[in-house]
Order: structure tokens, then C-alpha cells, then sequence
């Protein structure tokens, strides 16, 4: 259940990020077009200054962004569909980035639209463009009230802010969860099939010939039946397991899934025995087995 609201809330953040991205992006190259701007003219004020060209350059870095933003979300789109963790980290990574950076940007904006200087200058600049001055007379703007006016929309702009930076949070954290429960979703169909190694070491036959003596002849019914006999290393000295583990030869064995529940993994001796009645000879080998190791 959460798997798919998290899967929802993250296709409708997607879609609504590269649909809004892209029309922002079109906004601001349509505006760029109707903007005027005098040749050779700057916007001064009393600290600073800001050319023709600066503005085109901050101008085309913004479509820029929103273009790419748009083409992102898209790309999240994709793997949010098919199931590509992949192409969600990317997204995700994003979504985190252009939160963090975008909220720090709107504090920063918001904290220099309070300065008298930057509403006479932002007021200053819509009296030289009489048709976007025109497109904000049905919000109440004039030339006369322009700074009270940026003053008031500070306020709204801020109270607006923070209601959309908890939601976003909210988006990013869905988001974000919906990747984790992917990425261990795909982990555990990784690993349902791939196969378990253990890792072994075999010891020399000779090593036990003693003990290939006392073998009765009741063992032989058991033809061709290899038996282990787990050992605890409890049971057995250190200095007999370092002895052992001198003259053992390292190998890899495969368990079946099922077999790892069976008998959970211990460090142990386990003795393998196989009997061969066409040459009448005894074999005994014995295995020390250290967990269950995954190559």
C-alpha cells in the first residue's frame, strides 16, 4: 500500500514538475522577446550596475535550467514506469538538489526584496517598459505605488513560499522512500537468485588413514551415500584445527537457498565419507566449513 502511494505521489510530482518546467521555460523566452531594452543602456542604481548583456546571460541561464529540469523530470517519469532504479536516483538527486538550492535562492531573493534600494531599482525598470508594466495593472501595480506595492508582495511571496517548500519536502521525502523500497525490492529478487557459495577446505585422505582403519563393515551398506557429520570447533582442541588448517586445500561449494535455512551457518569440522565397493577401498576426507561465505 505505501509502495504505491509513494509510486503515485512520485509519478504526479514527475509529470507536474516537467509540465511546469516546460511552460516556465516557454514564459521566460517568450518574455525575453517582448522585453525592450535601449541600446548601450544599463540598469544602474546606487551600488551597483547591471548590462544588457548580464541580463541576457542570467536570461539564458534560466531557460537553460527549466528546459533541463523539464527533460529530467521526464527522465524520472521513465523509471518511475518501467521500474528503473537507475533513472530514479538521478531524478531523486535532483528533485534533492533543486529543493536545497531553490529554497535557499527564494530566502536570499526575498531578504533583498525588503531593500529600498532594490524596490527603486526593480520600479525604476518597469518605467522603462511601459507593456510589462501594463500586463501587472490588473494586479494593482502603478507607478505610483510601485515599492509599497513590492512591499506587500514580499509578504504574500514569503507566507507562498513556505506553504510550497512543505510541500515539496513532502514530495522530496515520498519521493525519496519510493526509491528505497525500489532498490530493496530489486536487491531481494537479485538475491532469491543468485546462487550461495560457501567456502570449504579439504583435507588430505591421509591425514585421517587412522580412522579409515576403524571402519566397520556395517558402514558398507551405505554405498555410495556421502555423509557429513557436522562438528562444532567447540568440540576440537585449537591446536588440532590449526593442524587442520595447515594441510587443508581452500574450495568453493554452492548451497541451494533452502539448504541455508535448513541449518543455519556455523563454523564447523564436517567429515565426509564415501565408500566404494568395486575396489573394496575406503575413502574418508574431511571438511572444515567456515560459514556461509559469499563469494
Amino acid at each position: 500500500m505505501f509502495f504505491n502511494s509513494h509510486r503515485t505521489t512520485s509519478l504526479a510530482v514527475s509529470i507536474f514538475g516537467a509540465v511546469f518546467n516546460f511552460a516556465l521555460a516557454v514564459r521566460l523566452l517568450g518574455a525575453w522577446r517582448s522585453f525592450k531594452w535601449e541600446p548601450e543602456s544599463e540598469w544602474e542604481s546606487s551600488e551597483y550596475s547591471i548590462s544588457k548583456d548580464g541580463v541576457h546571460l542570467v536570461w539564458a541561464l534560466l531557460c537553460a535550467y527549466f528546459v533541463a529540469a523539464s527533460v529530467i523530470c521526464l527522465f524520472g517519469l521513465a523509471g518511475i514506469v518501467r521500474g528503473k532504479a537507475s533513472f530514479v536516483r538521478i531524478y531523486r538527486d535532483y528533485i534533492v538538489g533543486d529543493f536545497v538550492f531553490g529554497t535557499l535562492f527564494a530566502a536570499i531573493g526575498s531578504y533583498a526584496a525588503f531593500r529600498p534600494s532594490v524596490r527603486s531599482s526593480i520600479c525604476e525598470l518597469l518605467s522603462r517598459q511601459p507593456d510589462t508594466l501594463r500586463d501587472f495593472i490588473d494586479l494593482g501595480l502603478t507607478l505610483e505605488n510601485c515599492e509599497p506595492w513590492f512591499e506587500r508582495g514580499v509578504f504574500v511571496f514569503m507566507i507562498v513560499l513556505m506553504v510550497i517548500t512543505v510541500i515539496r519536502l513532502h514530495f522530496v521525502l515520498a519521493l525519496s522512500s519510493y526509491y528505497t523500497i525500489l532498490i530493496s525490492h530489486q536487491g531481494f529478487h537479485l538475491s532469491s537468485h543468485t546462487p550461495h557459495y560457501e567456502r570449504i577446505y579439504i583435507l588430505p585422505v591421509h591425514s585421517m588413514a587412522n580412522k579409515a582403519r576403524c571402519t566397520s563393515d556395517v558402514d558398507l551398506r551405505f554405498v555410495d551415500a556421502p555423509v557429513y557429520a557436522p562438528v562444532p570447533l567447540t568440540h576440537v582442541s585449537s591446536q588440532v584445527a590449526e593442524e587442520l588448517l595447515a594441510n587443508a586445500t581452500e574450495a568453493w561449494v554452492s548451497r541451494s537457498h533452502s539448504a541455508q535455512h535448513v541449518r543455519p551457518p556455523s563454523l564447523s569440522l564436517a567429515r565426509h565419507q564415501s565408500v566404494d565397493l568395486g575396489s573394496g577401498a575406503g575413502q574418508i576426507a574431511d571438511l572444515i566449513s567456515l560459514g556461509n561465505e559469499k563469494a
